[in-house]
């Protein structure tokens, strides 16, 4: 568990968590970006939620931004691939990145940088050697502005179409560096800002 100001980041673990990561991946893709079919409760429980390992960003109780890992085949960015052997090439340990989701009125705060910085951790003990993400067509730069590359073109319907792409963790170390000294540093400065 990690504090910044008025956030806290950390891996979900709560039924309280996961009941408002439900109600956030439902605003987000149902509602937002109209990737799944509405089920009417106002939940989205991911296919392979048994098997996802979700970072969330909290302010006090609430939820404001998540993202999920996961390491274990099969892999949603498979069917996006145009050769899917690329996942289990010579040297690769791959783990996908997905359901990044943040809420609307906290997209220009710290939460996005604070997940990344995670998804960091998390990688320098995992011994992954790449991530994998589908990203949304229209957040292109986001995606490219952290390093990923595409590996494939564009797939799916108009508005909710996905481009596979990997990111080298090496290179996710290297380029970020900076980047996790700064939050770090910010970690050290935020009342209470022990990490656990």
């Amino acid at each position: 568990m990690s504090h910044v100001g008025s956030y806290v980041f950390k891996r979900a673990d709560s039924a309280a968590e996961f009941e408002q990561i439900y109600a956030l991946n439902y605003a987000t893709f149902v509602r937002e970006i109209p990737q799944h079919d509405d089920p009417g409760d106002g939940r989205l429980i991911d296919k392979f939620h048994d098997k996802n390992l979700y970072f969330v960003a909290l302010r006090g109780e609430r939820v404001v931004g998540m993202l999920s890992l996961h390491d274990q085949p099969p892999f949603s960015i498979t069917s996006r691939l145009p050769d899917p052997a690329l996942l289990f090439g010579p040297g690769i340990r791959p783990l996908e990145v997905r359901l990044l989701a943040i809420q609307p009125d906290q997209r220009a705060s710290t939460v996005f940088g604070g997940l990344a910085w995670s998804v960091l951790q998390h990688v320098r003990h995992s011994g992954h050697t790449h991530l994998f993400i589908s990203g949304f067509e229209d957040r292109l730069s986001l995606y490219e502005g952290l390093g990923f590359e595409a590996i494939g073109p564009a797939v799916g319907l108009p508005g909710t179409r996905f481009v596979p792409m990997c990111l080298p963790v090496s290179r996710m170390e290297s380029r970020h560096a900076r980047a996790a000294r700064l939050f770090e540093r910010h970690l050290e400065q935020s009342a209470g800002g022990a990490t656990t």
